[in-house]
């Protein structure tokens, strides 16, 4: 499995009511599989440092927490207009 469908697929599972418009547009969307990939790769640094708990990371992982809700929302917008055009 690809680094990029590993990114795409912890989508899906964010948005599992979603799962079959999150395929869809990552294979028409250049700029929604980057965004898939931003937030796989956010998600992966995100979970290493929580799990390394070094006093010294704490305000990186606050940033990632940011960065991570940011790039959910990014998502969601995305996809919701996807479905607004696909119903249209």
């Amino acid at each position: 499995m690809s680094e990029a469908t590993k990114h795409i697929g912890r989508v899906c599972k964010l948005f599992p009511d979603w799962a079959d418009e999150v395929l869809r547009l990552a294979m028409k969307s250049e700029s929604f599989r980057s965004a898939c990939e931003d937030y796989g790769i956010a998600v992966q640094a995100l979970g290493l440092l929580t799990a390394r708990n070094l006093a010294q990371d704490e305000k990186k992982i606050e940033e990632y927490r940011v960065l991570v809700a940011e790039l959910e929302k990014e998502l969601e917008c995305e996809l919701l207009t996807f479905r607004r055009g696909d119903e249209g």
